[in-house]
């Protein structure tokens, strides 16, 4: 494994990576994104093999298809890896197919990467990342009871680094500005938890849980 931080003295022996003395940045595909989040936060499912799954999509999805429309399943089956996606080729994953996957309806030897808002937004707001940056803010108020330690796993689970100090600082200055609002606005909190299916009873740890999702989805 190398890293893909060249030294200074191999920046100037071979600045275009010819020699392949580094390994070259590259960002993971649509289905490593999504698996991402979901093997941080540990709420993907493990089980090897079986039929195809189908985790959330946007409703009316396949409303003009003679299959009739989009039904996405229940429990562990919506945290299949994505491999194990359905695809329909007319009809392909919209959070996927925003990450660049292809779309199967001919050969494709070497995908695109692009950088677009519509990506942000998926991670922002897709319920199957806001569920995954819920569970993983769960997972770490349980871990430890440090502010500065949450945030710093948080980061590490989903990036593989520690933060740096100038990274830490934005994702505290993030998460009491977060949480101040939370506090203000309960009802906001209580939403944020419905939507991810979790339960918190005490309505100051339910903002903190709350300020830790947003701090996870923007980290992803």
């Amino acid at each position: 494994r190398q890293s893909s931080r060249p030294t200074p003295e191999l920046a100037e022996r071979d600045p275009a990576n010819q020699l392949l003395a580094r390994y070259p940045a590259r960002r993971l595909t649509a289905e490593q994104v999504r698996d991402q989040a979901l093997a941080a936060s540990g709420l993907l499912c493990p089980t090897l093999g079986g039929p195809s799954v189908k985790p959330w999509q946007p409703p009316g999805l396949w409303s003009f298809s003679a299959a009739g429309d989009y039904v996405p399943d229940e429990g562990e089956a919506r945290h299949r890896r994505s491999l194990y996606t359905f695809w329909k080729r007319t009809v392909p994953p919209p959070n996927l197919t925003l990450f660049d996957a292809a779309r199967r309806e001919v050969c494709v030897a070497r995908r695109g990467s692009t950088n677009t808002p519509q990506q942000a937004l998926v991670l922002l707001n897709d319920p199957q990342f806001v569920e995954a940056a819920g569970a993983l803010a769960l997972r770490v108020l349980a871990e430890t009871q440090d502010a500065d330690e949450r945030l710093s796993r948080v980061f590490r689970r989903l990036t593989g680094r520690a933060p740096s100090a100038s990274e830490l600082g934005e994702l505290r200055a993030l998460f009491l500005d977060e949480r101040e609002t939370f506090l203000v606005a309960p009802a906001d909190a209580a939403a944020l938890l419905a939507s991810t299916a979790l339960t918190l009873p005490d309505g100051a740890k339910a903002a903190e849980w709350a300020a830790l999702t947003t701090v996870a989805s923007t980290v992803l």
